[in-house]
């Protein structure tokens, strides 16, 4: 009897992003269209590496989101099924070891199905259905993938429930292992919400501070300041797993703060979640 493949049902539709594909959709190319004029045209290196990105709902995000795909298609003209695109993500709702891979064949939203690369495995870094139980920071990404980059990638989620420095680094180290044996394309990004829950102006200050960090290319400073100011960056662990696998590339990386914005211009509120999105490149 030949196998059914193993899927990864979508979990959030119709929360996070539209549950049909017209409404996601419709969606993006709104925030394309508002972001048109924003959207920055700089030429950058031989090759764009990763990204962070927000993983909060499409409606409030997707005007970050936007800035990056714009740029990576612009560069990446044609993108012809080589290319692995891992997914660093937090766990929210604290379920599986400190850090784990999925083992589905495939991941689901209303546009399609997903192929996991399952030849890019990650030494050590023990499979996990169940540590993706309630979690949404991969999967929202999926949807932008589709729309922007068509058929032509797969997928593999990291999920960093242990959010120090040595994880960080230990997973990109197995990334960077990965994709030498395996010769793939790789663009790593860090699915990542800034401060949470705080007026506009005092989550932007708390911001500022990390994205200093980030923007000097020092991980461990990254680390360092969410723990001293206690600043709610939901995912600094992937931020800081992306961050020790650019350095570890030939040449060396730049960082660019894209976009930045907060649900309260979507829903005005006085408490609001923060979004970023930067380009890692070399």
């Amino acid at each position: 009897m030949e196998k059914q493949p193993f899927i990864r049902k979508a979990g959030v539709a119709g929360m996070f992003y539209p549950s049909d594909p017209s409404g996601i959709i419709r969606l993006l190319e709104a925030a394309l269209d508002e972001e048109k004029e924003n959207i920055r045209d700089p030429d950058y290196g031989k090759k764009i590496i990763g990204a962070v990105l927000p993983h909060a709902g499409m409606v409030y995000c997707a005007r970050q989101t936007v800035h990056f795909f714009a740029n990576y298609i612009r560069q990446e003209k044609a993108v012809n099924g080589d290319l692995t695109v891992v997914i660093v993500h937090p766990n929210h709702a604290g379920y599986g070891p400190e850090l784990s891979t999925d083992g589905h064949d495939f991941w689901e939203t209303p546009l399609g199905r997903v192929s996991v690369d399952s030849e890019f495995t990650l030494t050590d870094i023990p499979l996990s259905e169940g540590a993706q139980k309630g979690e949404h920071s991969a999967e929202v990404i999926l949807p932008y993938l589709q729309y922007f980059l068509k058929d032509g990638f797969r997928i593999v989620s990291i999920n960093m429930l242990g959010q120090d420095q040595v994880n960080a680094r230990f997973v990109a180290e197995k990334v960077f292992e990965a994709e030498k044996r395996t010769g793939r394309r790789v663009l790593l990004i860090a699915s990542s919400d800034f401060s949470h829950f705080l007026s506009p102006e005092e989550g932007r200050e708390l911001d500022d501070l990390v994205l200093q960090r980030i923007l000097n290319k020092e991980p461990k400073a990254v680390y360092d300041i969410v723990k001293k100011h206690n600043i709610s960056v939901c995912g600094y662990g992937p931020v800081m797993a992306l961050m020790e696998y650019a350095s570890m590339l030939p040449g060396h990386y730049k960082v660019h703060l894209l976009n930045r914005g907060h649900s309260g211009e979507v829903s005005p509120s006085k408490r609001v979640v923060n979004y970023n999105s930067l380009l890692f490149e070399i």
